[in-house]
């Protein structure tokens, strides 16, 4: 809860510097932001639901308590981040329908076909940010900090629940026939929905 409160802090500072900046300005609070994203997703809000366990029907809204679904582990983060979503339809939807709906404005990328040391390489070129991957049957984040690629998700695998592994070395993207993605730190009108969705 906490950290629930300073994301909504450091979120309104974002908000409050947004129209006082000039297009350079823009550029660099744009990179600072997506850098406040990197962190707190693969950080700060993974520390708390680090080892949750995975269950199909998990729904719990607090970490290291109950279960939790892949799908509603990112509705669940992202509604941890600030923005409004509707948790429950966004986490029982196809992947192909969260991300569209998260960003209409964008293509999904496929990289079904690469191989999976060319679907790694992939994610490096992206270059840093938060992406969204929809799989076979699963779901969950692609983080690129800057020096690795991560997967955040709810694991299935064994039940493990919610893990941070490096992309090269997960089984559950290596297993997944289908590979589709969006970029949500690189989407200025995604950005901007969660700028402004608390004063709404």
């Amino acid at each position: 809860e906490e950290l629930k409160k300073d994301i909504d802090s450091c979120r309104n500072q974002f908000f409050l510097r947004y129209p006082l900046a000039d297009t350079s300005g823009k550029k660099e609070l744009f990179k600072e932001i997506k850098n406040y994203w990197i962190n707190t997703i693969s950080i700060g809000l993974y520390d708390h639901w680090e080892n949750t366990p995975w269950d199909f029907n998990g729904t719990t809204t607090k970490p290291g308590q109950g279960t939790i679904a892949c799908g509603y582990f990112v509705a669940t983060l992202l509604r941890d981040m600030g923005l409004k979503v509707n948790r429950r339809k966004l986490s029982v939807c196809a992947s192909s329908q969260m991300m569209k709906s998260l960003v209409p404005k964008q293509q999904l990328k496929n990289l079904s076909r690469l191989s999976y040391p060319d679907f790694n390489k992939k994610l490096s070129e992206y270059g840093k940010g938060v992406y969204i991957i929809g799989l076979d049957f699963h779901t969950g984040f692609i983080v690129n900090d800057g020096k690795e690629n991560w997967f955040i998700h709810s694991n299935y695998i064994n039940r493990k629940g919610v893990t941070k592994e490096a992309v090269i070395s997960s089984t559950a993207l290596q297993s997944s026939k289908t590979r589709w993605m969006v970029s949500l730190t690189k989407d200025k009108y995604f950005l901007q929905k969660w700028l402004s969705d608390q004063h709404r």
